[in-house]
């Protein structure tokens, strides 16, 4: 039986990765977790640390050290 089609839209491009890093997606891919295919995996991993990237920085609530000294 075929797979459905993807349904979110999208591009594709081409990435270089080394051979280890291209081995642990094809191992993560087995798992089915984070996607079928090492392609997938990779895609998955991608845009969840483009999300962090781009995320707000979170403000610390504790003071600097250099805060504390003229404090």
């Amino acid at each position: 039986m075929p797979r459905p089609k993807n349904s979110s839209p999208g591009e594709r491009f081409e990435v270089t990765l080394a051979a280890q890093s291209v081995k642990m997606l094809q191992d993560l891919a087995t798992h089915g977790i984070y996607g079928r295919t090492p392609a997938e995996v990779g895609g998955r991993f991608i845009e969840q640390a483009l999300q962090q990237f781009v995320k707000a920085p979170v403000l610390s609530t504790t003071p600097t050290a250099k805060a504390q000294r003229n404090g």
